[in-house]
């Protein structure tokens, strides 16, 4: 994002973000930011806390998880929180956790979830490809029994076809008995007797 302005109102800046005012103060509450107020106690946002509600926005729309934009921001050291306070039962002392710790453990978990999604993808892949391969299967004995139940039907037509022809040439040989020579005798011998 472009900031062309020294100092963005709340309303300009959800406009400008494309989100409400209450994500921006819910923004500010939950990355721990200290936006500046003016004398009337109205917040307006510095060019660094606008460039960091836009890298917020972004992550969000790519889905990210809170504590995960979290985590990334401390990482890069663009927002800073107090180290976490683990209590030691033991002595029933709070120590502070070391931040490095976190960023290493954030980067083992992404690593170890990366691992993990990529072992899921390629199992619903394999699994996808099974099924398709099977309805493929299940399409091809369909179409060739359909085809072959067709090719039957089509075979039984013919079959009718050819009986229908044979019995009519059957029947015009009856009728027309003896060849060609034998007709011929007839025919003559009719004339003789006239």
């Amino acid at each position: 994002m472009e900031i062309l302005k020294d100092k963005y109102t709340i309303t300009e800046l959800s406009n400008r973000l494309g989100v409400t005012d209450h994500a921006l103060r819910y923004y500010e509450k939950e990355f721990n930011m200290h936006v500046p107020k003016d004398s009337r106690g109205r917040r307006y946002y510095t060019p660094e806390y606008a460039n960091i509600m836009f890298q917020i926005k972004s992550m969000r729309d790519d889905g990210l998880e809170i504590k995960a934009i979290k985590k990334i921001l401390q990482s890069e050291n663009i927002i800073n929180e107090p180290p976490p306070v683990v209590k030691d039962n033991a002595f029933n002392i709070l120590t502070p956790v070391n931040s490095n710790e976190n960023v290493l453990d954030f980067k083992i978990f992404f690593n170890e979830f990366g691992e993990k999604l990529t072992k899921t993808f390629s199992t619903e892949i394999t699994t996808a490809k099974e099924q398709i391969n099977k309805e493929i299967t299940q399409t091809k004995l369909e179409l060739g029994a359909c085809m072959d139940n067709n090719l039957r039907k089509i075979e039984c037509k013919l079959d009718k076809h050819f009986e229908n022809i044979d019995h009519s040439l059957g029947l015009w040989r009856e009728k027309n008995k003896g060849g060609f020579f034998s007709r011929l005798s007839r025919a003559m011998s009719r004339k003789k007797s006239i």
